[in-house]
């Protein structure tokens, strides 16, 4: 029944954006935390937590998900920092999905994958992973062997790995990929490209030329695994110049911050011509009812 709800509640939202043309977001990226168990090189995240407002307090995030469902989105991720961390009191963030799935079509979480997350009722779960273990280990804190422990031992009917491509772990994409078939838990992998926020992360930029080849490869790669980005997604980060629709984004952030558009705005610097959002492109591509972004959203949230 709740496949059949959400499937009915993306028709409703496109036919308020093409026909009725009303300008809500689509896809809500919800920060409950700075807080992390990790100090990745590529992540500016957690080095905030050490300001004054780290996380959200369980009236706060509550009260946030009640004003996010009335803008008309119909999807809330929950990040962090690691948003499994959180907690007030007896809350949990199992308890904060749960809230959210009595207001939107689709409650997923993106995590480091270092915490259990099997019991987790999020719709969909994101574990980023940066390589094999050597490249991995050096880029998320030594944290692989934990990461595909938990990988191998889930039993969440809905887990992707989220791979973002930098100018060090190039090369083990395609390895990676093979190892994963190892993994029947793992449904897909999605894959973006580093963004430099200008906030003191490594310097992970990939170069034109390497991002152009990556692009070609990962589109090459499709072929063989899945990989749920589309051909147009990836173009669109390539050069080829198709419309960015920012506003089927809204962004909530620890302080209670609320913006809507560029999933780097007021988190960072913006630099279009570095975007690496394969989300924002595919969300956009979908706006357009471009058929391979239709199709990649229906592969990752159903």
């Amino acid at each position: 029944m709740r496949n059949i709800r959400r499937f009915f509640d993306i028709l409703w939202y496109f036919g308020k954006r093409k026909i009725l043309k009303m300008k809500i977001p689509l896809l809500a990226s919800f920060k409950i935390t700075y807080r992390c168990n990790l100090s990745c090189l590529g992540c500016p995240f957690h080095r905030l937590a050490m300001g004054k407002k780290v996380s959200l307090t369980w009236e706060e995030a509550t009260s946030l998900l009640t004003k996010l469902k009335k803008t008309g989105a119909g999807i809330v991720i929950f990040e962090g920092g690691e948003p499994l961390l959180w907690q007030e009191g007896d809350h949990t963030l199992k308890d904060l999905i749960l809230y959210g799935k009595k207001l939107f079509s689709t409650v997923g979480l993106t995590t480091n994958g270092t915490l259990p997350f099997d019991q987790i009722p999020a719709d969909v779960i994101w574990v980023s992973m940066d390589g094999l273990k050597e490249t991995h280990d050096r880029l998320r804190s030594g944290s692989f062997d934990r990461v595909w422990e938990n990988l191998k031992n889930t039993c969440h009917p809905k887990v992707l790995v989220h791979f973002t491509v930098n100018r060090e772990n190039l090369s083990d994409l395609e390895p990676l990929l093979e190892k994963l078939k190892a993994l029947p838990t793992v449904k897909g992998v999605t894959v973006q490209l580093f963004y430099p926020y200008g906030r003191g992360e490594a310097p992970l930029l990939l170069q034109p030329s390497e991002r152009k080849k990556i692009l070609t490869t990962v589109m090459e790669l499709k072929k063989r695994y899945p990989i749920f980005n589309s051909h147009r997604g990836l173009l669109g980060l390539g050069g080829y110049l198709f419309p960015c629709h920012d506003d089927v984004l809204i962004n909530v952030d620890p302080d209670g911050t609320v913006s809507t558009g560029c999933y780097a705005r007021n988190r960072g610097d913006v630099h279009c011509e570095h975007c690496g959002f394969t989300p924002i492109a595919e969300a956009s591509g979908a706006l357009d009812l471009e058929i391979g972004s239709l199709l990649a959203g229906l592969r990752t949230f159903f």
